[in-house]
């Protein structure tokens, strides 16, 4: 129970938001269920004062009344819409822990060894990714990159001072899938190939890498300074396959 008020007392604003989409909750729901602690209000006000269309607003309203986090009042006509203590949001959130606790506990034997993934933070974190493609590469292996960097020479200077040395020693081949932008301003090298993916339509530029080598997956997310590395033969080797596939056609 201790915990249930720790929670209650320190949900701050996109904590909430965080919990209302951990529970499923439909969006906008931490916007209207924080406006209606403030102050009862008409389905009508509350469309108007959070700008959003009535049956997004309705369809709060109606979760809400279902699970217990609103209190309505006023008239037949005319009802008003109150939060109910935030309690009742711990109570939900602390239920819903407790279920994902029993179904964990039915997962049969064979699954309950989790799939090995390390997480990393920051500039050298995604140093450490690279350096991990080779060192779980063996020599004259090929590793695949899809690329959709926005800034390519800023990537290069997260990468470990002696990151080309050991990759060139290991003698790797690298089949690359670019966006034109960055692609082209790589240097031809003879053991690496560039094909380009994106159009005008439809542009390469989510500014992420995805690695694939031995029997790992990496992602990269350069918007956020965060990565991580999956290790799984058959996702590897799955996403190995597509990769090959695609690169065929461009």
């Amino acid at each position: 129970m201790e915990k249930m008020y720790l929670l209650e007392y320190n949900l701050k604003p996109m904590q909430l938001t965080t919990v209302f989409d951990r529970l499923g909750m439909p969006a906008h729901s931490a916007a209207v269920f924080e406006l209606l602690e403030k102050k009862e209000l008409s389905a009508s006000e509350i469309v108007r004062i959070c700008r959003l269309h009535r049956p997004a607003v309705y369809k709060v309203l109606a979760v809400f009344s279902k699970k217990g986090l609103i209190k309505k009042t006023g008239s037949r006509t005319r009802p008003l819409y109150a939060a109910a203590a935030r309690s009742a949001v711990t109570a939900l959130f602390a239920a819903d822990l407790k279920s994902l606790e029993r179904l964990e506990n039915r997962v049969p034997a064979p699954y309950e060894t989790p799939v090995p993934v390390t997480y990393y933070e920051g500039k050298r974190g995604i140093a450490a990714v690279f350096d991990d493609a080779i060192l779980h590469s063996k020599k004259g292996d090929t590793f695949y990159r899809y690329t959709s960097e926005v800034e390519l020479d800023e990537v290069n200077r997260y990468l470990s001072t002696d990151y080309r040395k050991k990759r060139d020693a290991k003698r790797l081949e690298r089949l690359v899938i670019s966006n034109r932008e960055s692609g082209q301003k790589k240097r031809p090298r003879l053991e690496r190939f560039v094909k380009y993916l994106g159009s005008g339509k439809e542009p390469f530029l989510h500014n992420a890498i995805q690695l694939v080598y031995g029997d790992r997956l990496a992602f990269i997310d350069l918007n956020v300074l965060q990565s991580f590395v999956i290790e799984n033969k058959t996702l590897a080797e799955f996403q190995k396959t597509i990769f090959r596939a695609l690169y065929k056609r461009l």
